[in-house]
């Protein structure tokens, strides 16, 4: 039994979400993933599969759902709170229906909202009956009773939420709570008892107990017959399935350590120690107990391998074939603990080991959601960005080009350009070094254009300094120098050059768009920062026009008709950049009838300036328009020195002016 639909409507955060879960054509369940920032929703839809777990299970099973304080009743997994309901709304409401030979519904909702309005809002209006009323809080599962029972017996359902734990080897186990554990091998199975928790919370005991049972099948009872040493009690076949079991489970582990391991027990005498993990290749022990684990590969682990004991307590031959395993797993904040190797080559491989398995996912790690694409394939499985549940592609995850920036500071990065701005020996006092390779340009332009009014005499007259020129690491332009500089390697730069005598003057001049940026490049109280005698740092003034909305970037310094202005390109389209304002908060633009692919820029304030070079597109409502309207910052800055009579230049006199005052400041 699989998720195949889901209705949410105005809950929190969430405005409308209505999901068709997706299927390969073999019936197996696509891996879905939500991505979005925090408070989009994807925690509270998540809340909602979760709460359905409960709910069909407690309709059958006695210890599935928690009873009240007082004994009398079970006490849901989610309560239903109108205060949940979004402001501008005065209902809320949630639908899932499972589909599969056996078929479920769940329902909740809070407000005013009438059967027949319900009815009206999703399209749906067979399958099943209700009967709630219209200001009533209503929650209802509507499940064949004496089917619930087959469903859990043959499928895993559990739920990985973002308080999941793994005690480390060295906390005291009193600072963990833990629940009470029956051992496996002697627990009976009562009749309506749910075998496995849909929440799993601090299982590495239990999962360390279990994997002991899997060794202990998988060894053999051995004797002389006639003076040879034979297996006994068990025939050769039943060890080797039993023993493949052993192999799946050493096969989670082995992608996780990166290296072919297995599964060894040490002599009664070592207590606590029982366990080892053994490298297969050297005979070295990896690690005494499982505990032992680091964080996030004992966090990893224990995910995987729950889902092989639950399903292998359901049916043994599971934890045999690991292709065989059915059910839904829910997982909220996949990567917490796991380095980035961990999210990006080992996690996909894992999640592929269960292809029968539905997961739903919530990520914020852009490596992970490569991973998957490198391992699933585009069509393979689905990204839905929260709060609108938009099926989005990787490059559109509206987190990855802000994490790609902080992948830009690694050495490899820092190095090249450090390295490239140490080969320019300038014949003047002070040399710029900006953000963006775009920023020089325009600043160049303005220099030559402005240098040449009388009016600014007194600033240019006696101003040297050179621009550090280069291009984007991409660039197909013929240059010395080709380099990634966003604002994290900026500002890294400026701090290491800092911590040593210079014999130039250098100035780091940074956009004002990102506020971690601005504190660290700016000043409070002065125009610019001195960070040594010969390192200073500023971010771009803010000009009376852009008051009210001061993260700007260096095209700000332009007015909106300037930076609207068309740009006829090679290939004969006019393009030209677009504002978020231009947009609503869901990407459309009815007067030009154009959308964004970027919601998160767009807005009725927001000044966002949105180009064609970063997935940022902009397409027509036209389907069979494919054309990107939207050009690339750097052809906008190749048009501006081509045409500069087109623009006015007095919002970078600012600019001009901090370089000068830093110029002649003198040595301290």
């Amino acid at each position: 039994m699989y998720i195949k639909k889901i209705y949410d409507e105005n809950i929190g955060p969430i405005e409308k979400v209505f999901l068709d879960f997706p299927f390969n054509e073999d019936g197996t369940p696509k891996p879905i993933l939500f991505v979005g920032e925090n408070g989009s929703g994807k925690s509270t839809l998540l809340s909602n599969i979760v709460d359905s777990f409960y709910s069909i299970a407690g309709k059958y099973f006695n210890n599935a759902m928690q009873q009240n304080e007082n004994g009398k009743g079970k006490q849901y997994f989610k309560a239903i709170s109108p205060t949940e309901i979004r402001v501008d709304a005065d209902n809320m409401y949630s639908y899932i229906y499972y589909g599969d030979v056996k078929k479920a519904h769940y329902f909740f909702k809070s407000g005013k909202l009438s059967v027949s309005e319900f009815k009206e809002k999703t399209g749906i209006t067979n399958g099943f009956n209700l009967n709630w009323k219209e200001n009533d809080n209503y929650k209802e599962v509507q499940v064949k009773n004496d089917e619930i029972e087959g469903v859990f017996q043959n499928s895993i359902f559990c739920y990985f939420g973002p308080d999941r734990y793994e005690r480390p080897m060295w906390m005291g186990k009193k600072y963990l709570e833990q629940d009470e554990f029956i051992h496996p091998s002697v627990q009976e199975n009562w009749s309506k008892v749910l075998k496995n928790p849909i929440s799993v919370k601090n299982v590495t005991d239990i999962n360390l107990q279990w994997l002991l049972d899997v060794i202990a099948d998988s060894r053999p009872d051995i004797e002389f017959v006639d003076d040879i040493l034979k297996t006994s009690n068990i025939t050769t076949n039943d060890l080797l399935l039993l023993n493949q079991a052993r192999k799946n489970v050493e096969s989670i582990m082995s992608a996780i350590l990166g290296t072919e391991v297995y599964f060894a027990l040490n002599f009664r005498r070592e207590g606590n120690s029982r366990f080892k993990i053994i490298e297969k290749s050297t005979g070295r022990i990896l690690a005494p107990t499982l505990n032992s684990l680091s964080t996030g590969q004992i966090a990893l682990f224990n995910m995987f391998s729950t889902i092989v004991r639950y399903a292998d307590r359901n049916d043994i031959n599971n934890s045999i074939t690991l292709n065989g395993i059915t059910g839904i797993v829910v997982i909220d904040e996949v990567e917490l603990h796991l380095h980035t190797k961990l999210q990006k080559e080992v996690l996909p491989k894992l999640i592929k080991l269960f292809p029968k398995v539905q997961f739903i996912i919530t990520t914020h790690a852009p490596l992970f959601l490569l991973g998957m694409q490198e391992e699933f394939g585009e069509e393979n499985y689905e990204i839905i960005e929260m709060p609108n549940g938009t099926k989005i592609d990787v490059e559109r995850f509206s987190e990855f080009q802000r994490a790609y920036e902080y992948f830009k500071t690694t050495q490899t990065y820092q190095k090249d350009a450090e390295e490239a701005i140490l080969k320019v020996i300038p014949s003047t006092k002070a040399v710029v070094i900006t953000e963006g390779a775009t920023d020089w340009k325009h600043m160049k332009t303005a220099y030559s254009v402005l240098k040449e009014n009388e009016s600014y005499a007194e600033i240019f007259n006696g101003l040297e300094f050179e621009f550090f020129e280069y291009e984007p690491a991409n660039s197909k332009v013929e240059a010395e120098h080709k380099l990634e500089m966003g604002n994290v390697t900026l500002t890294s730069i400026c701090e290491n050059y800092a911590k040593l005598p210079q014999n130039v003057r250098y100035i780091f001049i940074a956009d004002r768009d990102v506020d971690f940026t601005n504190k660290k490049m700016g000043s409070p109280t002065e125009p610019y920062k001195r960070w040594s005698q010969d390192v200073y740092s500023f971010i771009i003034p803010v000009p009376d026009s852009r008051k009210d909305t001061p993260n700007i970037c260096i095209e700000h310094l332009y007015s909106d008709d300037e930076i609207k202005t068309d740009v006829v390109c090679d290939d004969g389209e006019s393009r030209r950049l677009y504002m978020g304002n231009e947009f609503d908060k869901h990407g459309h633009s009815m007067s030009l009838g154009l959308f964004c692919e970027r919601k998160d820029l767009c807005g009725p304030n927001k000044i966002n300036i949105i180009e064609g070079s970063q997935g940022d597109k902009i397409f027509s409502f036209d389907a069979e328009d494919t054309k990107n309207y939207a050009l690339s910052k750097m052809k906008f800055s190749e048009f501006v020195n081509k045409h500069p009579e087109k623009f006015n230049f007095d919002n970078f006199i600012e600019i001009f002016k901090i370089i000068k005052q830093i110029v002649e400041e003198e040595p301290q």
